[in-house]
């Protein structure tokens, strides 16, 4: 027994030593990674974008299913307006998770880039559909259809796949169909066939061929009644598959499609073939192409006009050059009223803060302040003239300071509120409507005479983290 006890530990000691060693190793690689990343993370804010594309490469080496390095990858891609790349890179990364909102915002962006902006549209509703609250989507998705609208084109067209991707559903599948919406078989029994069917690839649901609204809100009565006239006829093959596709995208379907390396081959294949027409179109048409981002058009213009929107002399002069705001007092409460110069939005400028001033003018017009005994109320009347104004106030570019949101005079004087920064992706990218709004409220607060609190819940606490119209990244 001593023996067999013996010689169990010397069995059981070279595992653990070996299970230590691996569970280290992995411990040790996992913070390698973290490093790289931060490394390639601090050349992206630099702008040095080939650099963080080799610690990608590297770490793609070791795990070529990374689904952060292949987005990131990718994104430094896109911001070298290398889009085609950057697109194959995302075609990878949703393979590894389909669902992926950056990617799904990314490839949005990318084909947009390229011109093909129902494509474009195609994904950034896939990425709406996970994450339906995202202001950077909803931004996205309005500026193309506004300019689809304005500016109709020609989108390339693909080529269909292999298989069913034709569309052509089988006649003993219509049999099944045709039972089940006569009632006789279940909504169990029908589900599980075509679980079946699609698991076998006896049939393929062509995605290309699903009409727009999949997403509808339906009764399984209603997709019998589409299904009732089930015929091989071509109009009524795209009525099966687009409420098979309702079926899947609801979980009334778990089909779990494992693809061969035969099929993921054909697919880059199509993809690769796709993105090459793309660009042989833009070649042929000399397509206008109106980037989906417009946070790079919106500072080049700046930049060429900025003495026009920027404020940079005034801002160095001392408040005392302004008029003083005007006061009547009534029922023991002053009434103070501003008189404010609203500079111009810069061109190209796709967000209109000028009516989210008002929701900083009502904000402080509803608030109460005390002077002295009294109680005081603020007042914000809009003019035309700039020297007569107690206050000026406009968006900029400029930098007003490491890390600084805005910019006011206390009491009266000028107002800035950065429009964006560079703290992104390395490149300009414009806050949202709700950050804007928010550094506005904050610096008219200084101009109303109040100085910072340290009240975090209150709007004069002197630090926020801005969120961004159009950055995609996590």
């Amino acid at each position: 027994m001593i023996k067999e006890f013996k010689k169990s530990v010397y069995f059981i000691l070279p595992i653990l030593l070996i299970s230590l060693f691996v569970t280290n190793n992995v411990f040790a690689q996992e913070d390698e990674f973290k490093e790289s990343f931060k490394t390639a993370k601090d050349h992206s804010l630099n702008g040095e974008y080939r650099q963080s594309i080799s610690i990608y490469d590297e770490i793609l080496k070791n795990q070529p299913n990374n689904n952060s390095a292949l987005k990131m990858k990718g994104l430094a891609l896109s911001n070298l307006d290398e889009h085609a790349s950057a697109l194959k890179q995302f075609h990878q990364a949703l393979r590894v998770n389909p669902n992926d909102t950056t990617t799904l915002t990314a490839m949005g962006v990318s084909f947009g880039s390229l011109g093909e902006y129902q494509e474009a549209l195609v994904y950034f509703n896939k990425a709406k559909k996970q994450d339906p609250n995202s202001e950077v989507i909803k931004n996205y998705t309005q500026y193309i259809e506004e300019f689809v609208l304005k500016y109709p084109y020609k989108p390339t067209s693909k080529t269909q796949g292999f298989l069913n991707d034709q569309g052509i559903v089988p006649k003993w599948v219509t049999d099944i169909t045709n039972w089940w919406a006569i009632a006789e078989i279940t909504d169990e029994e029908f589900f599980s066939s075509l679980e079946y069917m699609i698991e076998k690839k006896m049939i393929k649901v062509p995605k290309e061929q699903i009409v727009e609204n999949v997403n509808e809100l339906k009764m399984l009565t209603s997709i019998k009644s589409d299904l009732e006239l089930l015929s091989n006829e071509p109009s009524s093959n795209r009525i099966f598959f687009k409420n098979v596709q309702w079926l899947m995208d609801n979980n009334l379907i778990n089909a779990e499609i494992k693809k061969t390396q035969e099929d993921l081959d054909y697919e880059d294949f199509l993809f690769n073939k796709y993105l090459r027409d793309i660009e042989n179109n833009m070649i042929k048409e000399r397509r206008y192409i109106d980037f989906p981002n417009p946070s790079e058009e919106v500072i080049k213009k700046f930049l060429r006009d900025q003495n026009k929107w920027n404020y940079e002399q005034q801002v160095t002069s001392s408040s005392s050059h302004f008029p003083d705001p005007t006061y009547q007092i009534v029922n023991q409460t002053y009434i103070i009223t501003y008189k404010a110069f609203v500079n111009e939005q810069p061109q190209s400028l796709p967000l209109d803060h000028v009516n989210t001033l008002k929701n900083s003018f009502q904000f402080w017009e509803e608030q109460e302040l005390k002077v002295k005994e009294f109680n005081a109320k603020m007042n914000f009347e809009i003019i035309n003239e700039k020297q007569d104004a107690t206050v000026w106030i406009t968006w900029v570019v400029r930098n007003i300071g490491e890390g600084v949101l805005g910019h006011a005079h206390l009491g009266k004087g000028v107002v800035e509120v950065a429009l964006g920064d560079f703290n992104c992706n390395g490149k300009f990218e414009l806050y949202d409507i709700k950050t804007l709004e928010t550094i506005m409220t904050h610096e008219l607060g200084h101009t109303v005479g109040l100085p910072h609190t340290n009240d975090r819940k209150n709007i004069m606490y002197p630090s926020m983290t801005p969120t961004y119209a159009y950055c995609i990244i996590d």
